[in-house]
């Protein structure tokens, strides 16, 4: 009785948060516009501090623009979804230990669930991050 009750809750607590994650991700982010990010201040302060182009600063200016923009078009509600589906999968597949398998699912659903949003909402952010990393 007991762990069909526990199994119960799981999968409603579940589905509620999926289906509340579902209908927030309807509607993109009006407010930002991802082909015109704002100006940052950091790649002034850079100009500042190093004359000329520092193409390091202005990679990472580009990436930070570009993950910001998937996170507004829809990576929290994601990062929500996947924290639940990987606490609930984290639960129920440990099992004799469930604790643990908990704080495990959900920190890694949590992790998978941030990436996933943040690159549905913004399908430059990945080549944005490839390109920082490949910046001497």
């Amino acid at each position: 009785m007991k762990l069909s009750r526990t199994l119960t809750m799981t999968v409603l607590v579940v589905a509620t948060v999926g289906a509340g994650a579902g209908t927030a991700v309807a509607a993109p982010n009006a407010a930002f516009d991802p082909l015109n990010p704002p100006v940052s201040t950091n790649s002034q302060v850079a100009a500042t501090l190093f004359p000329g182009n520092n193409p390091k600063q202005i990679a990472f200016d580009t990436m930070t623009n570009e993950v910001n923009a998937g996170w507004n078009n829809g990576g929290l509600q994601s990062t929500l979804g996947g924290a639940a589906m990987g606490l609930g999968i984290g639960c129920v597949s440990i099992f004799p230990n469930f604790i643990a398998g908990c704080i495990v699912g959900g920190a890694i659903g949590t992790v998978v669930g941030a990436g996933q949003g943040i690159m549905n909402g913004n399908p430059n952010a990945a080549p944005a991050v490839q390109q920082f990393f490949a910046t001497p």
